[in-house]
C-alpha cells in the first residue's frame, strides 16, 4: 500500500503559491521605522519653515492695523471737536509749551511739547465746552499717552464748575460781583484757561471729581506737534518766537496783535502781521483757518524697556514758525540712534469752520 503525503502550498489571491520566507505576517522592521520618522521630520521641518514666515507677517499686520486705529481713533476725535472751535472777545483759543500746563498742577508733562486749549459747542445742545489736549509722559513707568482735558459749565448741570472759564464783559465789570466774570483773554498770557485750573483738576484717581475729566485719547504716543495756518495756508509763525509785539511765551493765541491776508500776501511778502502794543491796537480774536496734528507712536509688541526716549525736537523757520517736517524727522532719527525702532508718523489737517 502506498501512502501519499498530501502537501498544501500557499497560494495568494490569484492562485500563485507564495515562497516560504513571505508566508509569515508581515511589518516594519526598526529601520524601517526610522527612516519614516526621519522623512516625517524632515517634512514637519519645511512646513513649520514655511508657516512661520507666514505667521509672523499675519502677526505684525494685526499689530499694524491696531496701531492705525488706535492713533487714528484719537486724531478723529480730536478733529471731530476741533472743527467747531470758537472765539470771540470774551474768550480765547491757544496753542502753549507743554510747561505752562504743569506749572498749573498737570503731571509729567512732556518737555518741549504743545498743549492746545479751545472752546467748542459739544454740548447736548450745542452748549460751550473747554477742551484740551496735551502730551504725558512718565518715562519710569514707560508710560506715554495723548491725554485729554473736558470741562462743563455745570457739574451735574447744578452746580457752577470752578474750572470751567468764565465768560464775562469788561464793559459791565463795575456791575459784575465776581471778580472771575472780567474779561481776562490776555494777549500774551493763557490765563483765561489756566488761571481756573489746578493739580487737583488734573487727578485722574479721584472718582469723585467730575468737574475736570482727565482721559487718556491714546497710548505709545511719544512725540505731538500742533502746526497752525493762516488763511492763505502758510505756517503761523511763534508768538513767542515774533519781535514786533509784547514779550510772550505761547505759540498762538488768538487774543494776541496780529492781522492776516484774506486774498494776497501784504507788501513784505508775509501772510500773517503781528503788531506792537498801542492804545489803537486791537486783539485779533480769530482762529487759525487750519491745523495740522502730528503724532509719532509705536507698535505694541515694540519694547522700550531700558530705553531712552529722546527729547521731542522743534525745529523752526528762519520765520518763526514749526518747522514740522525737520522736527519730526529729527526726531525719528534720534529715536533710531537709541535703538527704538518701528515707530510711525501719523498726521491730520483740520479746517476750522470760525477760521475763515
Amino acid at each position: 500500500m502506498i501512502v501519499r503525503s498530501h502537501r498544501v502550498d500557499c497560494k495568494n489571491r490569484a492562485g500563485m503559491v507564495l515562497p516560504k520566507s513571505r508566508r509569515t505576517n508581515a511589518g516594519l522592521s526598526l529601520v524601517e521605522l526610522m527612516v519614516a520618522f526621519v522623512v516625517f521630520a524632515g517634512l514637519m521641518v519645511i512646513l513649520v519653515g514655511a508657516v512661520e514666515p507666514v505667521s509672523k507677517t499675519w502677526v505684525d499686520s494685526e499689530r499694524k492695523v491696531l496701531t492705525y486705529q488706535r492713533a487714528r481713533g484719537a486724531l478723529e476725535l480730536l478733529t471731530r471737536e476741533l472743527t467747531p472751535a470758537v472765539v470771540d472777545t470774551r474768550m480765547q483759543f491757544a496753542v502753549v509749551p507743554g510747561k505752562m500746563l504743569e506749572e498749573v498742577g498737570a503731571p509729567s508733562v512732556v518737555e518741549d511739547s504743545p498743549v492746545i486749549l479751545w472752546m467748542a459747542p459739544l454740548g447736548r445742545y450745542g452748549d460751550l465746552r473747554c477742551v484740551g489736549y496735551y502730551l504725558f509722559g512718565d518715562e519710569d513707568r514707560q508710560l506715554f499717552r495723548l491725554k485729554r482735558i473736558f470741562v462743563k459749565p455745570f457739574v451735574d448741570d447744578r452746580k457752577e464748575n470752578p474750572y470751567f472759564p468764565a465768560v464775562g464783559n469788561s464793559e459791565n465789570i463795575e456791575n459784575l460781583k465776581e471778580e472771575s466774570l472780567y474779561l481776562r483773554t490776555s494777549p500774551v498770557e493763557p490765563n483765561w484757561f489756566l488761571d481756573q485750573w489746578d493739580a487737583e483738576a488734573f487727578d485722574e484717581e479721584d472718582a469723585y471729581n467730575q468737574d475736570a475729566i482727565v482721559s487718556t485719547a491714546a497710548d505709545g504716543i511719544l512725540a505731538f506737534w500742533v502746526q497752525c495756518y493762516d488763511i492763505l495756508g502758510n505756517p503761523v509763525p511763534w508768538l513767542s518766537n515774533v519781535d514786533n509785539h509784547p514779550k510772550s511765551e505761547m505759540i498762538y493765541n488768538s487774543a494776541a496783535y496780529f492781522h492776516q491776508a484774506n486774498v494776497e500776501p501784504f507788501e513784505d511778502g508775509s501772510t500773517t502781521v503781528f503788531l506792537k502794543e498801542t492804545r489803537y491796537t486791537m486783539k485779533a480774536n480769530r482762529l487759525p483757518a487750519e491745523i495740522e496734528i502730528t503724532i509719532v507712536t509705536l507698535d505694541d509688541d515694540v519694547s522700550i524697556q531700558g530705553y531712552d526716549i529722546p527729547p521731542m525736537e522743534t525745529v523752526l523757520t528762519s520765520g518763526g514758525a514749526l518747522d514740522l517736517k525737520a522736527s519730526v524727522e529729527s526726531f525719528q532719527d534720534a529715536l533710531k540712534e537709541n535703538g527704538i525702532l518701528r515707530s510711525r508718523t501719523f498726521s491730520t489737517r483740520v479746517k476750522l469752520l470760525g477760521g475763515s
